[in-house]
């Protein structure tokens, strides 16, 4: 059975989009640049295909019936739809357009303060920055440029380890009343949590240190609000110190102790050769690899 047997050519719907608004045959033709009677004929076989009038013709105006009314609202909605998933398609129709995924809290914190840098290394490139977060599939996605969190190198792949991974309390430094000196101090303020693997449970228990206390505090889905969170001195959170190294250096964020948290994960850029073919593609990847820790 063939599917969308039901739906009506795309001249019928916006033809019925513009009479329904305008109320008016003689309006919409204008609109798109028809006759009067095209778009009367059109309405006619439309409401043929359909089985129902859409229309009550009322001297030179139309008025939508109530099962105009209904149909107006689907009609309207999917051409929105059809128009914003055009617009969605531009990046793609530029000749610079370099498709850059990473992970929403890396982006934010990482990416964009060093996006003028990019753009100053290759003027040429226009960043489309992808926070989706949808799983990277090189050979079914359009992406050129993926920074991912990874334990190692895949092999399939070309990788560039950026950084090693370790996590660092921070907190804002009006919340930093006195210095601290112990890691069980920092259970005197709120911990605020997110939904990585690590967490504050590891952070303490390399000290050797188990309380309730270590669960309590707001929980957050997303890392970058919960340092956001931080940075309004809500609590104390354990974050990826690459991300946050801005933000500790322009002083929104202070590390209220020394000690870190291991993982074995590293922040890897990866991209494939089919990318690195197009010569904008392999100068963006070549400023990633100059950045490699």
């Amino acid at each position: 059975m063939r599917r969308f047997r039901n739906v009506p050519p795309l001249q019928y719907l916006l033809g019925f989009e513009a009479a329904a608004r305008l109320g008016s045959f003689g309006q919409a033709a204008e609109e798109l640049g028809l006759t009067q009677s095209a778009i009367s004929h059109q309405m006619r076989l439309l409401e043929a295909k359909i089985g129902q009038p859409l229309f009550l013709r009322i001297g030179r105006s139309v008025r939508l019936t109530d099962a105009g009314r209904d149909y107006q609202r689907s009609v309207a909605k999917s051409l929105d739809q059809l128009e914003n998933g055009y617009r969605s398609l531009s990046p793609y129709r530029k000749a610079g357009s370099v498709v850059i995924y990473a992970p929403r809290d890396f982006a934010a914190l990482w990416l964009m303060p060093k996006l003028h840098l990019l753009l100053q290394a290759v003027p040429e490139c226009d960043p489309w920055i992808d926070t989706s977060g949808a799983h990277v599939n090189f050979d079914e996605m359009e992406v050129s440029i993926a920074i991912r969190r990874m334990r190692e190198h895949d092999e399939k792949l070309q990788c560039v380890n950026l950084v090693n991974d370790v996590l660092v309390p921070v907190m804002a430094p009006k919340l930093l009343k006195k210095p601290i000196s112990k890691p069980i101090e920092l259970l005197n303020y709120n911990l605020l949590h997110d939904e990585r693997a690590e967490g504050w449970r590891d952070w303490f228990a390399q000290f050797s240190i188990e309380s309730n206390d270590i669960y309590k505090g707001p929980d957050f889905n997303e890392s970058d609000f919960a340092l956001m969170a931080a940075e309004l001195g809500l609590g104390v959170a354990l974050s990826s110190l690459v991300p946050v190294e801005d933000a500790i250096a322009a002083r929104r964020l202070v590390r209220p102790i020394a000690e870190t948290l291991a993982t074995n994960h590293s922040w890897f850029a990866i991209t494939s050769d089919k990318e690195l073919a197009d010569p904008v593609t392999a100068r963006v990847w070549a400023w990633f690899t100059s950045l490699r820790g």
